[in-house]
């Protein structure tokens, strides 16, 4: 299993590219298992690419392309085509503020509203809004 502190930093574009990447799995039923049986590789080997921890190449989206009933240079086209569109989106404050966060604390932070919508929580931290 590879060391943590082994990944470099990935840049916004492929962040980005690896969320949509992961969007076209799921929008087209394809698994990371199919994938690592396609490329011969182990499931740990994908989920570093499709969580953004290591960079996709193109035999990544060569399989997923091949899976998924299209071709690489089609599927590598519209998904740079997504990370674009994504990349020029504003991003909200908070975003913004939990991006800083995660590198700092170099892991993942799940933004959760949902224990705002219970009453108990909601006086416990002090705040009246819905925050929906």
């Amino acid at each position: 299993m590879a060391n943590p502190n082994d990944f470099r930093e990935m840049s916004a574009f492929a962040l980005a590219f690896a969320t949509e990447y992961k969007k076209y799995m799921k929008a087209h039923k394809v698994r990371q298992r199919q994938i690592a049986e396609y490329l011969g590789f182990t499931e740990a080997y994908v989920s570093e690419r499709v969580n953004g921890k290591r960079a996709i190449d193109t035999n990544d989206v060569d399989a997923l392309a091949a899976l998924s009933g299209t071709t690489g240079r089609s599927l590598m086209i519209e998904l740079a085509r997504l990370t674009k569109e994504t990349l020029r989106q504003p991003v909200s404050e908070t975003a913004s503020v939990v991006s800083q966060l995660e590198k700092v604390i170099g892991r993942k932070i799940e933004v959760e509203k949902a224990a705002y919508r219970d009453d108990n929580k909601r006086a416990e931290s002090g705040r009246s809004e819905d925050l929906d």
